[in-house]
């Protein structure tokens, strides 16, 4: 059948609300890709994976950049061997992988990698393959899912009719919410710290 014959079919309330539901559903997960960093969700790259990143210009040479940011990792991180996996310093370049406690509600700890690349007054940072830790389950990939997770809670929210869905529907949304939340915080405050310690005495 024609899809010009079907619009024009009598629906029922509950097929209609369905399909309103769907179409928010849509708009939602494409505009939010879009938007995340406005509606408190991961960060994605390209393919869809969790990604941190930042920047900073120290009025330092590569080798002092490079230096400050080994001394950042033993300081926050305890033992320097057991989180680098990858150091070259004449590449100006760490790999690490550690862990991070998260104010979550389903997490109580977050595996990451973390790149640091230093330049003459200049360095980069990143952040990803990020796992959410519990010692309820096993370890937990974050990605574009648990921001369509989100988006489909927002959705529910606003087409739920029944106040007793739609507040259950709305505790379920604040939760998974706090969830992203504590995992961004905990993120960038590292973000934050490493810039202090490449940054300070000059730099910006």
């Amino acid at each position: 059948m024609a899809l010009s014959k079907l619009l024009l079919l009598p629906l029922s309330p509950t097929t209609s609300a369905i399909i309103l539901k769907n179409i928010i559903l849509i708009l939602f997960l494409f505009l939010g890709q879009k938007c995340f960093s406005q509606q408190g969700l991961l960060p994605l790259d390209a393919k869809q994976q969790v990604l941190y990143s930042d920047s900073g210009k120290p009025n330092k040479t590569k080798d002092e950049i490079f230096k400050e940011a080994q001394n950042w990792i033993s300081k926050t991180f305890g033992n320097y061997q057991n989180a680098v996996t990858f150091e070259d310093p004449a590449l100006g370049k760490l790999i690490l992988t550690s862990y991070a406690r998260a104010a979550s509600i389903t997490y109580d700890y977050v595996r990451f990698d973390m790149t640091i690349e230093c330049k003459d007054q200049q360095y980069n940072v990143q952040i990803n393959q990020v796992d959410g830790i519990s010692t309820l389950h096993s370890p937990v990939r974050l990605g574009a899912k648990d921001n369509d997770a989100i988006l489909e809670k927002q959705v529910a929210v606003k087409t739920e009719q029944n106040k007793k869905k739609r507040a259950d529907a709305e505790n379920a949304l604040k939760n998974a919410q706090a969830d992203i939340e504590g995992i961004n915080n905990a993120m960038y405050k590292l973000m934050s710290d490493l810039k202090v310690q490449l940054t300070s005495s000059g730099g910006q």
